[in-house]
């Protein structure tokens, strides 16, 4: 028997003190007073006895319970391998799949499988083993099974995922199955392609030691693969109607160039074109699709390439949404110059993502029936609309329309039915280099984009002229200039928002237009009054959306709704939680549908997933560099019967055997005991006396 802390043996000095207590324990004697000895004188009287020990059993059982305690503080445990070891040779094997999508290349996956039962169908009468799949997730299967049958069963049915490949989740696994285990021999089989991407997940990850790791190699040395890296939009606006231009990034990650690729743009599942192109040598082309005309409907569509060894990432599926164009009243001044709304218009009209349709009117022309179908007014350097004009200006932004006032020359507001920011003032010069904003409100989405290093200097803008604007208490300051003057300011009202620009967005007042953040300005500025949204075309494999505001969702998320998810594969997934709308997985590649259960019909979301290009690279590691960065060792290929029996550190074997617990439980009965035994002592000399 050995000690995990052996310095608490010093405490078996205390078991002095019930000796001590026992040796100095004297019998009581009661006292009696003779008045007629009062006169004498009082002589001491000295009286010498040997002090001996009455009651053994009960100091043994004091000593006994102070050994119990301190031996149990030093935390023994048995070195024999008949206590650390349940039974002898048995070996705990865990199993890692790789089922990540590189796995698909060739005949990689046939050969996986194979290894995988052939290390089921080399167990042992007593070994136990685990199959755990992973990609860029684990997924384990029953733990330590012993019915090879079982086990073969779970081979047979593994399915190739859509994910990339990150070897710390299942070694994470694998590292608790270990050191749950009590059998002597550690074995983990990781049979993998050994994607080189995948290594940097499985730092900080240690096996027990004598855990034997077995990696198994289904890789070559060919990387040659070509794959759609990516899809992108070209957006106008054209006779009324939106029109989307398709590109398509095609790599090749060969040495050797490719001719004559066939690369096909489908839409709602018809083939629409199919053009030639060559890729050289480590390269990438891009190939450019005509133009189509959008429905008022959704439409997916895929670029496919003609497939080669590892199929997964020739196809790339996205979700083209139509209405994407914010449009826009900007309203002039009568007597303004024809350059007045110069800056406003051209920036506009170049605006793909979304695109801008702007109409444009004067202030003495404006009237209600303007607003129809428009999301944004912008009051350019113009007096405020009267009578039923202003009325219903009122009403589009409190229906959750945008309004833009820009505060020049001619925008004396008189009366704003309580639509701006704040009470304009008369215009304020500034003499020399003119003045510059000194404080932006980078949070705020409309300057967000400008809040990241090299990403534009808003502040760069001199000011030779602007209004001042006091502001009211329901408004919010977004920038300032440095004299501390508001030079933005927003204020709800209703569903809609006004925003107040205290000077022109012309080259008249100040030199912004000049600068190149004026177009990614206005354009956040608009997006920002308009509610847009960008949508998301596609998502990657291994993603969780959170499906609660998504467009389409937030009108069926009810009591009575009932969403479910339908998978590439055709599986039914709820993702209704309670009121809302939950959280959806994605791990397949394809097409997902949203539903409701409760209202068969089409679906109301179309969700595009695409496999992470990053698994495309097939650079591969070396296998026993992974299986030494999680042993400490340089891993064998050698059979599990020539590994040595596992060792077991002193801690492991404290731990596992737990003889403390046992000691505190007898000490606690011995203390027990001594109570009740000293209790009837006690009362046994009281009753002699």
């Amino acid at each position: 028997m050995a000690f995990l802390a052996p310095l608490f043996l010093i405490g078996l000095g205390a078991l002095a003190v019930p000796v001590i207590i026992h040796m100095i324990q004297r019998e009581r004697k009661e006292v009696v007073e003779f008045p007629s000895l009062m006169f004498v004188r009082k002589i001491p009287f000295h009286s010498f006895r040997r002090q001996r020990i009455r009651h053994w059993f009960l100091l043994l059982l004091r000593c006994l319970a102070f050994i119990l305690l301190i031996a149990a503080f030093a935390r023994p445990f048995f070195q024999a391998p008949s206590v650390a070891a349940v039974t002898s040779g048995a070996r705990e094997v865990v199993i890692l799949l790789d089922r990540s999508y590189s796995m698909a290349y060739a005949d990689r996956w046939d050969r996986a499988r194979a290894a995988a039962a052939d290390v089921v169908d080399g167990l042992g009468a007593d070994d136990r083993a685990t199959l755990i799949f992973f990609d860029s997730g684990a997924q384990v299967g029953p733990r330590s099974m012993s019915d090879r049958g079982s086990l073969r069963a779970l081979v047979d049915a593994a399915e190739l995922g859509a994910g990339t490949t990150r070897y710390g989740p299942a070694l994470k696994l694998a590292e608790g199955i270990f050191e749950d285990s009590s059998l002597p021999r550690l074995e983990a089989v990781l049979i993998s392609d050994f994607q080189q991407s995948g290594f940097e997940s499985a730092s900080g990850i240690r096996f027990p030691e004598g855990t034997v790791v077995t990696p198994i190699a289904v890789g070559d040395e060919a990387r040659a693969n070509v794959s759609v890296a990516g899809v992108l939009f070209q957006r106008e606006y054209f006779s009324g109607r939106e029109r989307v231009a398709v590109s398509a990034r095609v790599t090749n990650r060969g040495g050797e160039p490719v001719a004559g690729l066939d690369v096909t743009l489908e839409l709602d599942g018809r083939e629409l074109e199919a053009l030639v192109t060559d890729l050289p040598a480590n390269g990438a082309s891009t190939v450019d699709f005509a133009a189509v005309t959008l429905d008022d409907a959704s439409m997916t569509g895929a670029v496919r390439i003609e497939g080669d060894t590892l199929p997964t990432d020739d196809v790339f599926h996205f979700v083209i949404t139509p209405g994407q164009v914010v449009h826009v009243l900007l309203v002039g001044h009568e007597r303004a110059d024809a350059e007045a709304g110069l800056y406003l218009e051209r920036s506009l009209g170049i605006g793909s993502s979304p695109s801008f349709d702007v109409a444009t009117t004067t202030i003495g022309n404006f009237d209600a029936s303007d607003l129809a179908g428009r999301q944004v007014v912008i009051l350019n350097d113009t007096p405020p609309p009267s009578g039923a004009a202003l009325a219903a200006l009122q009403g589009f932004v409190e229906g959750g329309g945008g309004l833009l006032v820009v505060s020049g020359e001619r925008s004396a507001w008189t009366s704003d039915a309580g639509l701006l920011p704040g009470t304009i003032g008369s215009p304020l010069d500034r003499a020399g280099r003119g003045g510059a904003i000194g404080f932006v409100d980078y949070s705020h989405p409309v300057f967000e984009l400008f809040g990241a290093p090299r990403s534009g200097d808003v502040t760069t803008a001199r000011f030779f002229r602007y209004r001042p604007l006091d502001p009211a208490e329901s408004s919010v300051v977004l920038a300032r200039y440095d004299d501390g003057n508001p030079v933005l300011a927003e204020r709800r009202v209703g569903s809609g928002t006004v925003l107040l620009w205290a000077s022109t967005l012309d080259s008249f007042w100040n030199d912004l237009a000049l600068k190149p953040v004026y177009l990614p300005f206005v354009h956040r500025v608009v997006q920002h009054l308009a509610g847009y949204v960008p949508p998301t075309p596609w998502y990657y494999a291994g993603q969780v959306l959170d499906l609660a505001g998504q467009p389409g969702l937030a009108a069926v998320t009810t009591d009575a709704a009932e969403l479910v998810g339908v998978s590439p594969s055709g599986q039914r997934v709820p993702v209704t939680e309670g009121e809302r709308a939950g959280f959806l997985a994605l791990d397949e590649q394809g097409l997902y549908e949203i539903h409701d259960a409760t209202a068969p019909g089409d679906s109301l979301l179309t969700l595009a997933v695409n496999v992470d290009l990053q698994e495309s690279d097939l650079t591969t590691v070396d296998p026993e560099e992974l299986a030494s960065a999680v042993t400490g060792r340089a891993g064998g290929e050698r059979e599990a019967a020539d590994a040595p029996a596992r060792t077991f550190s002193p801690e492991d074997l404290e731990r596992r055997q737990g003889i403390w617990w046992y000691l505190l439980v007898v000490a606690f009965c011995l203390l027990v005991g001594e109570t009740v035994v000293s209790n009837r002592l006690s009362r046994r000399a009281l009753e002699v006396d």
